[in-house]
Formats: C-alpha cells, structure tokens, sequence
C-alpha cells in the first residue's frame, strides 16, 4: 500500500489504510505500507507518542523522506519517490500494489506497478473541488491530472458514487467499496455508563457533536450560526466540537460573538477510543462539511447510535437518508436549527433514527469490508497470471 495519508496525521483515510491492512494481516497476509515521514512535533500536536502503530505482525510500514504541503490539519505531507524504493518493489514482487494518494509516493506506485507488471488498484478518497484553496492549480486541471493518474491503474475504487461523478473522464474498471468502520468500538450506549461519560467530558445537558478537521472545507461556522439561533429558542443544549486545525482561532472568535462559549466545549484531538465514548452520550452528531468522499466519523456516529444531520451534497446523501437522520442545505442555518431543535424534541424519534444507523452501519463493519478488498484483489491476480 503507498499512501501519503497517514500518522500521526489524523484523519479517515488514514484510519482506513491502517484499518484494513490490519486486517488483512490478521487474516495472514503479508501487508507493507509506505508513507511519508513525520518530525516528533507532529505527533506531539495530536498526543501520540513518536513511534508506529502496532498494526499486528504482518504488517510493515515504511516510511519515506517527505516534504510538507498546505492543508487545514497543518500536518500534511507528500512522500518524496525514491529510486531505491522503486527497486525494493521490483525485488519484492508483491503480489498487488494498492495506492491510495495521486501525488507523492503514488506516482512511484504508479511507475513501479508499470515497470514490473503488478496489478495495480488506485483508490481516490479525495473531491478536487472541495479542496480548491489547498492546491496550487485550478480545480479543471487538477482534475484531468487526477483523472489522467487513476486510468494508469488496472481498477480504481472510491468510498461512494459521488466520486466517481465528479471524474467523468475515468475509462478502468470502477468500484465503490467503504472504508470500514469498527463496530465492536462503536457502540449505542449502555444506561449506566452515561452520567460517567458526561462527567468525564464535562458534558451535562443536550449534547450536539461534531468531529473532525477544524478547516474551511468542514463549514463548521454553519453549525454555530444554527447552534446560537437553538440557544436564542431557550434550548438549553451543548456543543462539542472536536479535532484540530487551521480554522480554530475563527472558529473560537465566531464564538465569542455570539457570546457561546459557556456551552460551546472544545475537546482538541481525540483517540478512537476517546471518540468512541464522545459518541455514546452525544444526542445528535451533525456534519455541514462540502468536501465529504464518504466521512468515517458519520458512519462511526451511526454505528454509536446517534442520529446523524449531514449536510445535502457530495457523497453525505448517499449515507444519510430517513431512516437514519436528516439532511439539510449546509448553507442555510435556520433550516439546520430547525433540524437540531425538532430533533431534541422527540427522543423516541432520535431512538428510532439512531437504531436506523446502527444497522446501516454494521453494513460498513470491518469484516465485509475487507472481504470486498480480498475478493478484488484475487481478480485483478487471476486476471494477470491468466493474461
């Protein structure tokens, strides 16, 4: 697997990399991650100690010389290609070569898959558009080298459909395949951890909850304009907010206008299992974000059995829908205010819509998911040996 994606850099696809080639190697596979390399202060800004995660035995991680490049998580870094590291390819023979990022360390992906004849799977878990500010070409021409990139892989997949819509100039094969969500770590909670679990984010009330990047492309200032207007209603509730990011001095002084910063919580960066339990005594997760290929924390929220307001574009309606939540035009905060407000009202309602997300979730669950990984990859080596 190449991937420029990945920690200490917080993130879903970064989850998703590790996630499945844990489980790939758990199932006996022999699995090798290559991915830039960090300085200790980054994984000091998200509390992690210097070092690799332990992603079980199988599992190798590589890391490469990398430089920095402009993103909201400040920590972002693209792989520098290696000759060396091409070779090592070559020697290994690996069996497929899965990348997951279309610069960096996927173009020596890109070339050593052509060079040695391995079956190659690009996955894009990136909208161009939603990123426009963060990349030095218009998003025209960004997109035609994305597109130029995934048709030199022999199969290209995507987290959701919305991907694909917006890269109409794909000619491989395509699948849509989740990333996958732990469902033994997110669970509904139980009636006798709650006040535990409020006590320990010093949470008492209502509690509404977002969690991700704290960047322009989430549209977090959507949620606290709908969230100042529920707190003019009289509606005693309270908003968490978690992650890091570029955007949260304006996101802390948009705040501070409204004068919410007793019921507003910033909760920093969390661990999964800290997320997990954040999730569990929250009554409404909500995401206004205009960039999502798919959104992990949406599907870790359902899976929680929380009921999930998402915003109506990109791929979020594609996960979204009655039975599971609402939607609602992310630029509009009456109507999200509405949502949160008519939402709090009606707790037999949210039980409902949050055990619509359960099983949605298990859907999404580890297990299935790497069994499409599997199955496609013995097609693309059938397909090889047979040609």
């Amino acid at each position: 697997m190449f991937t420029d994606y990945f920690f200490p850099e917080l993130g879903g696809i970064q989850d998703s990399v590790a996630t499945v080639a844990r489980e790939l190697g758990r199932r006996g596979h022999h699995v090798e991650i290559h991915a830039p390399r960090y300085g200790s202060r980054d994984y000091r800004r998200v509390g992690m100690e210097v070092g690799e995660r332990d992603l079980g035995a199988n599992v190798v991680i590589h890391r490469r010389l990398s430089v920095p490049f402009p993103s909201s998580t400040r920590q972002s870094r693209a792989a520098l290609p290696s000759a060396l590291g091409w070779a090592g390819i070559g020697r290994a023979r690996p069996d497929v070569i899965h990348v997951h990022s279309f610069f960096g360390t996927g173009l020596e992906a890109l070339a050593a898959g052509s060079a040695f004849g391995i079956p190659l799977i690009g996955t894009n878990h990136t909208t161009v558009a939603g990123f426009g500010p963060h990349i030095p070409l218009s998003v025209d021409r960004a997109t035609a080298y994305v597109v130029w990139f995934y048709n030199r892989c022999d199969v290209v997949t995507a987290p959701s459909r919305s991907v694909f819509d917006e890269l109409a100039g794909l000619t491989v094969p395509r699948h849509v395949i989740s990333n996958p969500i732990d469902t033994a770590l997110f669970t509904p909670a139980r009636a006798e951890e709650i006040a535990a679990l409020r006590g320990e984010f010093g949470l008492t009330g209502p509690v509404i909850t977002y969690a991700g990047r704290l960047g322009a492309e989430k549209n977090i200032e959507a949620i606290i304009h709908a969230f100042a207007r529920l707190r003019e209603r009289g509606v005693a509730a309270q908003l968490a907010i978690a992650g890091h990011g570029s955007y949260e001095s304006d996101l802390r002084a948009l705040i501070s206008d409204y004068r919410l910063a007793g019921c507003v919580k910033f909760l920093g960066t969390l661990a999964q299992d800290a997320l997990a339990r954040l999730l569990r005594i929250s009554d409404i997760f909500t995401l206004m974000s205009t960039s999502e290929t798919q959104s992990m924390v949406v599907l870790q929220a359902m899976a929680s059995g929380v009921p999930v307001v998402a915003a109506a574009t990109r791929a979020l309606p594609e996960f979204v829908g009655p039975a599971t939540g609402v939607l609602v035009d992310p630029h509009d905060p009456a109507a999200l205010a509405a949502a949160f407000g008519d939402l709090l009202a009606a707790p037999a309602r949210r039980r409902a819509l949050g055990a619509g997300g359960r099983a949605f979730a298990e859907r999404h669950g580890i297990a299935r998911v790497t069994d499409e990984w599997e199955l496609l990859y013995r097609s693309l080596i059938h397909r090889r040996q047979a040609a």
